[in-house]
């Protein structure tokens, strides 16, 4: 997914971090949910296949957890895809909003690691160091209400989408690749998805934004039931029914 730059959000450029410092934060900011796992719900789990332009393209595994933390109910996310020769891993933390308080990925390609990327979120700002075979970089978003961390190529980020729904917009940041954008959220009203032969009874919700639209179905129980991407050709529909 690419995304437009939004000019109405302010993003600058920080100092050079040690990677080392970062990844003892991102441990601990981690930590806390993985020890309340026993405490955890699991609010969606699922596969994806992947299509582009009607192709097979690959697939993505996801489960999203809803845990007890210090500050209220958080939510960890982690998923793997396989699209191509592209393997992208993935641990997100967001808090109830939807805001993104940690992020954990690693993207290799013929089982060479090309880009590890690390997060931590603190009132307001979202802090994201790269790490690829050029080097080191930094970079700071400004989070308002209503923003969303949706990575490039990962679709199960969408979930949250419907969280802000009732938002006037929706800034959303794509660590990966440095980009940010600003989307009006629609809600489209009920319709149904074709998943493994089953008619689901779905609610759609669409993206807008300048440079195209997203497209996101869920359950009643707002579990995640297709992605598309019609620009890109990019459709992610669940290989079975929701249980």
């Amino acid at each position: 997914m690419t995304f437009s730059h939004a000019s109405c959000v302010t993003t600058s450029t920080v100092s050079r971090v040690s990677m080392s410092r970062l990844s003892f934060v991102i441990a601990l900011v981690l930590t806390p949910a993985v020890g309340l796992a026993q405490s955890s719900a699991v609010v969606d789990e699922g596969t994806f296949t992947v299509t582009e332009k009607g192709a097979p393209l690959g697939r993505e595994s996801f489960r999203i957890a809803r845990t007890p933390g210090p500050g209220g109910q958080v939510y960890l996310v982690k998923g793997q895809s396989a699209l191509g020769e592209n393997r992208i891993s993935t641990t997100l933390g967001v808090d109830s909003l939807g805001l993104p308080v940690s992020y954990l990925s690693e993207h290799t390609v013929r089982g060479q690691l090309v880009q590890k990327t690390q997060g931590r979120g603190r009132p307001g700002r979202f802090s994201v160091l790269k790490e690829t075979k050029s080097g080191e970089s930094a970079r700071e978003y400004l989070l308002n209400s209503g923003a969303l961390l949706m990575d490039e190529d990962v679709f199960h980020h969408f979930y949250f989408v419907p969280i802000s729904a009732k938002l006037a917009h929706l800034v959303v940041i794509a660590p990966r690749t440095a980009d940010q954008g600003r989307f009006r959220v629609e809600d489209r009203g009920p319709e149904s998805v074709e998943i493994a032969g089953q008619s689901i009874s779905s609610r759609r919700y669409s993206l807008i934004g300048s440079q195209g639209g997203r497209d996101v179905w869920i359950d009643e129980k707002g579990r995640l039931l297709k992605v598309a991407i019609p620009e890109k050709g990019l459709v992610a529909l669940r290989d079975d029914p929701p249980r």
